[in-house]
């Protein structure tokens, strides 16, 4: 019987996502990757929006675009883009290598360093800094950037911000210096705008964008203070089976902890063979879940190892959902379901589309 756990993944809610924000803001939707596609799988969600005509991705590192080319070479597959959040490094050889990636100038050093190698400027990105503390070209650099464009007649793959805000007059500034900046350079000088996150994206309609620059909502995860009943979530659950049953009069310790620390009236102990080297955290504890729809609080987790506190209705190979309530999983644990889902290890915990099992 294989005991390993795994991700569960709906193609469908997948794809309704994406409709869904595309009927919602009439723009496109640019997808965000990074973080192993927020816990779901990076290659096996390119590849879900490859076959859906999704073909223009961000991820934050290089180290993730390669990964995604790579696994592309085994289908002959070029035909897509990769936004890289990243600065354009010194390792021009990369580039020729995978012309798929299209990386980021986060200053007009970068600028001046793409003209300078001959690196084609239309698979480039302008990132613009309006004073979050990230990275990107600032005010002060832009009437340099507008000669440079003007004189040089660049046209750039896209121009994006992050649209952050204190308050709901401060995000409408920084659209009107974005749209305004825009402009400025020439719409017409690039092939995507994209500025909203998750929130602003609920917040605000912005005319100059043609994208919505989104992860976790592609995914169908909830951020905290907006709620849309018409998302739906991507990831449906992390699945296996009941690795062995044990009666708690047969023991002397439950893993590292002596019995008192498991309620008194626990008649039975299941282990199921996940832990925090799975990336299963130890926040964890005391939570609960789901076997033959009865919910059994969670004894503690080991490094390999979970103990969970059941009764004679739980058998060995039966089925055990963990994180069978995610709306509520931060209030028992302290983290939100997008934390603890891109601590799932990518290694030992595969993710699975529903249906697609074989």
């Amino acid at each position: 019987m294989n005991t390993s756990f795994f991700v569960s993944l709906d193609k469908k809610a997948l794809y309704h996502n994406i409709e869904y924000l595309r009927e919602y803001k009439q723009k496109e939707l640019l997808p965000v990757l990074k973080a192993n596609a927020y816990g779901h799988d990076i290659l096996l969600i390119a590849k879900a929006l490859y076959d859906y005509d999704v073909k223009v991705w961000a991820v934050a590192r290089y180290s993730e675009a390669v990964s995604i080319c790579e696994y592309f070479k085994t289908f002959s597959i070029d035909d897509f883009k990769i936004l890289i959040f990243e600065s354009l490094i010194d390792d021009y050889s990369l580039l020729e290598k995978y012309p798929q990636i299209c990386p980021t100038l986060n200053s007009i050093k970068d600028l001046k360093n793409a003209l300078a190698n001959n690196i084609s400027i239309d698979r480039l990105s302008l990132k613009i800094d309006f004073g979050f503390g990230r990275n990107g070209i600032k005010a002060e650099e832009v009437d340099e950037l507008k000669n440079l464009i003007k004189y040089n007649s660049l046209k750039f793959l896209s121009i994006f911000s992050h649209l952050f805000s204190a308050s709901y007059t401060d995000g409408l500034e920084i659209i009107k210096k974005f749209t305004d900046l825009v402009n400025m350079l020439g719409r017409n000088n690039f092939e995507m705008v994209h500025l909203q996150n998750a929130a602003g994206i609920y917040n605000y309609d912005v005319d100059i964008v043609t994208h919505i620059r989104t992860g976790m909502l592609t995914y169908g995860l909830q951020e905290a203070g907006f709620y849309d009943l018409d998302m739906k979530p991507v990831f449906t659950g992390l699945i296996g089976y009941v690795d062995s049953v044990r009666y708690v009069n047969e023991l002397d310790y439950v893993a590292y902890q002596e019995l008192s620390s498991i309620d008194p009236g626990t008649k039975k102990i299941a282990k199921i063979k996940i832990g925090y080297g799975d990336g299963f955290s130890k926040a964890n504890n005391k939570t609960t879940c789901l076997i033959k729809k009865k919910e059994y609080v969670i004894s503690q987790v080991t490094m390999d190892n979970t103990f969970i506190e059941v009764d004679d209705r739980v058998n060995v190979g039966d089925e055990v959902h963990l994180y069978h309530r995610p709306n509520e999983i931060k209030t028992k644990t302290g983290f939100s379901m997008l934390e603890l889902l891109i601590a799932i290890s990518p290694l030992r915990v595969k993710r699975i589309f529903k249906g697609e099992e074989n």
